[in-house]
């Protein structure tokens, strides 16, 4: 079932397909210095097998540094699933995520999933028939149910703190954000920032979706051709990555760029391009660690109490970061780069890797 290699500074990353099902994916552990490694399980459609790698690569990156920004002993990978049309079909679905599971039980415990983008709680549930190391569990299933609320949560706050160091606004009240995909979370940002009294404008490539969040929340709906480049108080991308590119970074007509998307950036250096126009990046990482935090909690057994002080602290810390920032006219992600890896560093060990 699986094929190896290993990926550039990545620890590991495996290969699978399951030739009963269909189902093709990749595996990848970037770091396991602070702990086992927990990512999500995405699945999407990839234009070549090299797209799917180079995301999953990036995204096992990323998550390495969101556990070691968000205070947890974990970690970074992640999984995909290419989405070769063949997962609409409920029972066919549950098959192809017990080939999963399968896949995730051979790393023995090196690796936990959990859901994202294409997935949910309830592919969870299947997953978990064939392998303990899930989390994102549906209630009934003894888990702690979906992330998204929980992700929301930290990117709301990050768009608040970033609305206050850089626009000199108590609030959201009137503030122009533009949220890009409205799957679960963005879904359940829109209907924060509405609450919230912010001016939301939404775009998605599904229509029958902005249509319905739309009507739910009272918000403007657009096309998705141009939504980066309208003018804007805050970006929020919440939709796949990069979404903002070298291309386009000229072009932004806001002032914030902050959301749930993982890598909303092409690469690390558009944010240089962003902060020559004075355009504050809140890094991916920063703001949207609350899903991951929810996880971890599940997975780790941790109390209440104890993931509410991780929400809290993962709030305060964005907005400390953003005062630091601005005061000392570094870029946020330079600052949150040097945090997260220094946290990672001081956990390894050379020539080691953490216990499983």
């Amino acid at each position: 079932m699986f094929g190896e290699s290993r990926g550039l500074e990545h620890e590991r990353v495996v290969y699978f397909r399951d030739h009963a099902t269909g189902v093709v994916g990749i595996i990848a552990i970037h770091s396991t210095a602070l702990g086992p490694a927990m990512g999500g399980l995405r699945l999407r459609r990839y234009a070549t097998p090299a797209d799917a790698c180079a995301d999953v690569l990036d995204l096992a990156r990323a998550m390495s540094l969101k556990n070691a920004a968000a205070g947890l002993d974990l970690g970074g990978g992640k999984a995909v699933l290419v989405d070769d049309g063949g997962w609409t079909d409920p029972d066919g679905r549950a098959e192809r995520m017990r080939a999963v599971g399968r896949a995730v039980e051979e790393l023995g415990g090196r690796y936990t999933t959990a859901p994202d983008v294409g997935t949910n709680v309830e592919d969870m549930r299947v997953v978990a028939t064939q392998t303990r190391w899930v989390a994102g569990l549906p209630v009934d299933c003894g888990g702690r149910g979906d992330p998204s609320p929980v992700t929301v949560r930290t990117v709301f706050g990050a768009i608040v703190s970033a609305v206050r160091r850089r626009l000199d606004r108590p609030g959201l009240e009137g503030v122009r954000v533009g949220v890009q995909g409205v799957g679960h979370v963005g879904a359940a940002l829109v209907a924060r920032l509405a609450q919230a009294g912010a001016d939301v404008t939404i775009t998605d490539t599904d229509a029958e979706r902005v249509r319905a969040v739309a009507a739910a929340h009272g918000v403007r709906p657009v096309e998705p051709e141009g939504f980066a480049t309208r003018e804007l108080d805050v970006l929020a991308p919440c939709a796949v990555g990069g979404a903002i590119t070298r291309a386009n970074a000229a072009s932004l007509r806001c002032a914030i760029v902050a959301g749930a998307a993982n890598n909303p950036l092409e690469a690390d250096d558009v944010a240089e391009l962003l902060a020559d126009r004075e355009i504050l990046y809140v890094p991916d990482f920063i703001a949207n660690c609350g899903g991951i935090i929810h996880v971890a909690g599940e997975a780790q057994d941790l109390d209440a109490g104890q993931v509410e002080r991780l929400l809290t602290e993962a709030i305060e810390r964005t907005d400390a970061l953003l005062a630091e920032a601005l005061a000392s006219g570094r870029m946020p992600l330079d600052l949150a780069l040097e945090h997260a890896e220094a946290r990672i560093a001081r956990a390894a060990r050379p020539g080691e890797r953490a216990a499983v």
